[in-house]
């Protein structure tokens, strides 16, 4: 009799649980990207820039196309230096913008709802910061930090009638400073270009071509460039434009 207890208990025993459906484990998978992303970026407002990376690396390996995660990633290497990480990061970023137009209208609905969720907070957040409400971090940096992920942010509306996903300007400016940082000025160079040409008001790119076509001795063109970047509200150091000067007469003289 007790055999057969035994053998009954390990027919139960083998009987496997029930499967959770995929959805369900797919959304888990989702909320936990979303919290894995939510750790990271609370450790980026305290500048904890090296803590925050596992977080976000945590957040892209569950949900792949979370794009704030590849951006914020970027976002830490660049503050740390490590400009071939970012590059790296920000490339993951626009790679997911680039895959978006083949998502259906319900997530597209779903992006959208958490990308303005995300403008909200983001500009409460500001806001403490200018008002002084936020302690213990140098808030100067924190708030370039804050309103260059707003930037993005803004820039990835979906745009005419088909709701398409443009690759956001504010992230081709960063993926532009990152390979100008390793020397790779023609990448660089492209980067800013694209970005000027998804939104010509982006001042702060304007600004870099600037830099970019003095460093090439395009000085006219640079010229041009800087009165664009002013046009945009964005100020051009005086140091800058005085080396362009200088640096276009001497070239006149020859």
């Amino acid at each position: 009799m007790w055999q057969k207890c035994l053998l009954a208990a390990l027919i139960l025993a083998a009987v496997p649980a029930a499967a959770e459906p995929p959805v369900v484990r797919q959304q888990y998978q989702l909320d936990e990207a979303q919290r894995a992303y939510e750790r990271g970026q609370k450790l980026m407002d305290q500048e904890s820039f090296a803590e925050a990376i596992p977080h976000f690396r945590t957040a892209i390996g569950l949900d792949p196309t979370h794009w704030l995660a590849h951006y914020s990633l970027g976002q830490a290497h660049m503050a740390l230096k490590q400009y071939a990480d970012a590059v790296n990061a920000y490339q993951g970023c626009r790679e997911v913008f680039l895959n978006f137009a083949t998502i259906d209208a319900s997530q597209q609905n779903a992006m959208e709802k958490f990308r303005e969720d995300e403008i909200r907070d983001l500009k409460d957040t500001i806001l403490m910061v200018e008002q002084g409400k936020v302690k213990g971090v140098g808030n100067h940096s924190l708030e370039v930090q804050l309103n260059d992920r707003l930037r993005v942010l803004e820039g990835a509306r979906m745009r005419g009638k088909d709701q398409v996903v443009k690759v956001p300007a504010g992230l081709m400016l960063g993926i532009g400073s990152a390979r100008f940082r390793l020397g790779q000025m023609a990448q660089a160079e492209a980067a800013f270009q694209e970005a000027v040409a998804t939104d010509p008001k982006l001042g702060a790119a304007h600004n870099n071509l600037a830099v970019m076509y003095m460093l090439n001795g395009r000085f006219d063109e640079a010229k041009q460039q800087i009165k664009l970047a002013e046009k945009a509200g964005t100020p051009v150091a005086d140091t800058f434009k005085k080396e362009l000067d200088r640096r276009a007469k001497e070239a006149g003289s020859r």
